[in-house]
């Protein structure tokens, strides 16, 4: 049998199918809202991340302000005086209206034990549930009274299943002592271990709507600033984000994207700092995906000191964040200053929309919406329990900018920011987007989501 023929007409088809961008049709797909509306997005930033040297001076406070988050996240274990920094924090935090998470620090525990899920340090005994009441109790007395508290930040990268159970009655024990507050917690998703089982422990069915914090950081030194390598990099990160959002979205549960803006170095250059375009590309390929909100990792510069479970040094980490380590910001500053002034506005939108589901023009997954675009957009749909009404679009390419050619099954189609109406003809759309941009569109005249 000669195979060649049949060859060519394969790498044509798809070749044809790559430049048309036209979705395909292979299985059937069911876009559904999502069991909780995305909420007011919350725009946080990680402060020292365990850096040794404590600084919280007036110059980080104003920039911390005009930086435009609406959260802070504390990760610094350092007792330097009265009150300690995370109280510091805490004020500065209740007095400007920023919401913080505190967590549970257990009597001398080492730099090494500071985030682990609280679960991780006492025995499951007949005491366990009642020593863990009292901590609850003990936190939420100490900083009831401070308007920033926001939640409780209970684990970090904890991913051995062992601990699920522990989790768990943790979780338990937090709504019932304060069924106001939600629980946060840190981690890379495909790196727990029995995932249904962790995220059936963290999210509840009933009660406080619990959040997941999904750290992801894909530039690492040897990526480029285009090109393919770089594509499959960001491949990469929304093959995780897509993994979060489909685990989230019948839960009762939010999650945040932690997005890169740090260089590390280990024994050498370990992560790269993305540009200003990388960073905004981050946050629109989270937020497609249904995020409630964007913490930056991190704001801080300076030396971490990594150690092992006996507290000893095992490793120097040097991290350049927003600002240099004398205090003074960078290009990076500016860029997720700029992003949020745009985020606070989508906030608006977004808030009381429920995330149904994404695609993008590199798969060219079947949708209610988009039949033909150009490639390298990713695409995000929101609505109100009933229908899609609304479209992100975030451009791939953080170098290049894209006008294209979008065919909708959409009847209206306006920016949903500046409210202007977008010419269809024909079922088609043109925009522009700048390398990295997120827009979002309000649709009108859709068919139903559900695709037979």
């Amino acid at each position: 049998m000669n195979l060649q023929p049949l060859l060519i007409c394969s790498l044509l088809a798809g070749f044809l199918l790559s430049s048309c961008d036209i979705w395909s049709t292979d299985e059937p797909i069911v876009y559904q809202p999502a069991q909780v509306p995305v909420g007011p997005l919350t725009l946080g930033v990680w402060l020292p991340a365990g850096l040794n040297q404590y600084r919280f001076d007036a110059n980080d406070r104003q920039q911390l302000l005009d930086l435009g988050i609406n959260q802070l996240e504390w990760l610094q274990r350092d007792s330097v005086g009265a009150p300690t920094p995370e109280a510091t924090a805490m004020d500065f935090s209740s007095i400007n209206g920023l919401h913080m998470p505190i967590y549970y620090e257990p009597p001398n525990a080492s730099p090494y034990d500071k985030l682990h899920n609280w679960a991780t340090r006492t025995e499951i005994n007949a005491s366990f549930t009642d020593s863990l009441r009292l901590i609850v109790r003990q936190l939420k007395s100490h900083w009831e009274n401070h308007a920033a508290f926001q939640g409780y930040l209970i684990g970090h990268e904890d991913y051995n299943s062992a601990v699920y159970p522990a989790l768990a009655q943790t979780i338990n024990v937090l709504h019932q002592e304060d069924p106001l507050r939600p629980v946060y917690t840190v981690g890379n998703l495909n790196d727990y271990h029995l995932q249904e089982q962790f995220l059936d422990a963290f999210f509840q069915p009933a009660g406080t709507t619990n959040i997941f914090q999904h750290e992801h950081y894909i530039f690492h030194a040897d990526v480029p600033y285009a090109g393919r390598h770089l594509q499959r990099r960001l491949d990469d990160l929304t093959s995780g984000y897509d993994q979060v959002a489909h685990q989230t979205h019948h839960r009762n549960g939010r999650w945040h994207g932690i997005i890169q803006v740090h260089e590390e170095t280990r024994s050498q250059l370990f992560l790269r700092a993305p540009t200003a375009t990388e960073i905004h590309l981050q946050a629109g390929l989270a937020l497609t995906r249904g995020a409630s909100g964007i913490i930056y990792f991190l704001y801080s510069s300076g030396l971490e000191e990594v150690r092992n479970n006996q507290d000893e040094i095992i490793e120097y980490r040097t991290y350049t964040g927003l600002v240099n380590d004398t205090g003074q910001p960078n290009s990076r500053y500016i860029a997720v200053q700029q992003l949020n002034q745009k985020l606070k506005e989508l906030s608006k939108v977004l808030e009381n929309l429920y995330y149904y589901g994404a695609f993008s023009s590199r798969n060219r997954r079947q949708n209610p919406v988009v039949t033909k675009a150009s490639s390298d957009l990713a695409f995000g749909l929101f609505g109100d329990q009933t229908q899609i009404t609304h479209m992100l679009i975030v451009n791939r390419q953080p170098t290049e900018q894209r006008n294209t050619i979008i065919q909708f099954k959409a009847t209206t189609v306006s920016d949903a920011l500046t409210k202007k109406n977008i010419p269809i003809d024909q079922g088609e759309i043109q925009i522009a987007l700048k390398p990295g941009e997120l827009k979002l569109l309000s649709l009108t005249g859709l068919p139903s989501t559900s695709i037979d």
